[in-house]
């Protein structure tokens, strides 16, 4: 008689019910976070401007808090996360962001607008956001120095530059942060870049 598949033996079959080993995905390892003294230490060098900070009371934690204003590019207004994540985000700010207005519009960008990093608050599926942790920072926009201002609900699905720009730089994203969701993904996404450094893999930027 045939030997049953591994995963319809009944020994396997419980643990494919509690653990989904018959081919569901598993949650990835979280990725390994810096000491929190080497991780401030790096946002003094670079002239992050932060304070120490903490998450407030509840189920919701993050791991080193700080509350950022600039990384190299100011924010519209300050917001907790991880230090990690703003780490990420100063390199988001000098690698990519800054580059891309300079290509595109021959200037620089004087704040980031932003929907905000930390949030107490779970996925549909029940497993908590990377938001929940600090780890998730949601970008609105850009303003310029010259006053231009480029929205992602708007120029998203634009033309011409304000179009080449937005989508440039989320694209670059993806060399940085673990998963970048955009316009593209869904309509929660319709009005902002979501970025983060959670265990997932996703890049729905295509440039």
């Amino acid at each position: 008689m045939p030997r049953s598949p591994p995963c319809l033996r009944p020994a396997a079959l419980l643990a494919a019910l509690l653990l989904g080993a018959c081919g569901s995905h598993r949650q990835p390892a979280e990725p390994a976070r810096l000491p929190a003294a080497v991780c401030l230490a790096k946002l003094d060098e670079l002239g992050v401007k932060y304070d120490r900070s903490s998450a407030p009371d509840g189920p919701c934690p993050v791991n080193d808090a700080v509350r950022v204003s600039a990384t190299g590019l100011a924010f519209s207004r300050p917001t907790l996360m991880s230090c990690d994540l703003a780490l990420k985000i100063e390199q988001f700010s000098r690698e990519v962001v800054a580059p891309a207005a300079q290509q595109y519009f021959h200037t620089t960008v004087r704040h980031i607008d932003h929907l905000g990093a930390y949030s107490c608050r779970g996925r549909p599926g029940g497993e908590w956001s990377e938001h929940s942790k600090g780890n998730a920072f949601d970008i609105a926009g850009f303003t310029f120095a010259n006053g231009m201002v480029i929205r992602v609900e708007k120029d998203w699905n634009g033309t011409g530059p304000r179009r080449n720009f937005i989508r440039a730089v989320a694209h670059d994203a993806c060399k940085i942060f673990s998963v970048v969701l955009t316009p593209d993904t869904n309509s929660d996404h319709r009005n902002h870049l979501h970025l983060d450094i959670g265990p997932w893999k996703k890049c729905d930027a295509k440039g």
